[in-house]
């Protein structure tokens, strides 16, 4: 209290930063995690530039498929971004989440860059389980084995928001 017995508030910026550097932080810490599940999985080493992406990358759903794209492994956003549980995605091809309003084009680009052992960067309409559609950013990285064999590919995805 005050001289004049009245109540001063100050603000919380202080309690702003510390939320902000935790998310941050924990956000960190699950790019980490899924790092080290994706070596596990793989039982190898990710390359550098693969492991920076996926550190730097601002994503909400991870997903690890075959050479022949069928799922291997999927972080838990994939859970919250999508709605199916993981291991009902286990062995699946990713384009079970694609529907009636998902680009022929961009499907045929995808499985192009794909067959040829190249990345893909792009937008796809996809769809939850409750059928609602989304779009989503899909960054698609190709992963070499130390032999030089293609080992898996890593997708990167992120929902974008309508403005």
């Amino acid at each position: 209290m005050t001289k004049d017995n009245k109540l001063q508030a100050s603000p919380l910026l202080s309690f702003d930063f510390y939320l902000e550097s935790y998310h941050r932080l924990l956000g960190n810490l699950k790019k980490e995690a899924d790092l080290k599940k994706i070596t596990y999985l793989l039982g190898e080493e990710i390359s550098q530039e693969n492991q920076s992406l996926i550190i730097k990358e601002n994503y909400d759903a991870l997903v690890v498929t075959d050479p022949d794209h069928s799922i291997l492994w999927v972080n838990d956003g994939f859970i919250e971004m999508t709605g199916y549980r993981k291991n009902y995605a286990l062995q699946k091809k990713p384009s079970f989440l694609q529907g009636k309003e998902t680009s022929k084009t961009i499907k045929k680009e995808i499985r192009e860059q794909l067959n040829a052992h190249h990345s893909f960067d792009g937008a796809v309409i996809n769809y939850r389980k409750n059928g609602e559609p989304y779009l989503c950013h899909i960054k698609i990285l190709p992963h070499y084995s130390p032999q030089k064999k293609l080992s898996c590919f890593i997708a990167l995805e992120k929902e974008l928001k309508a403005a």
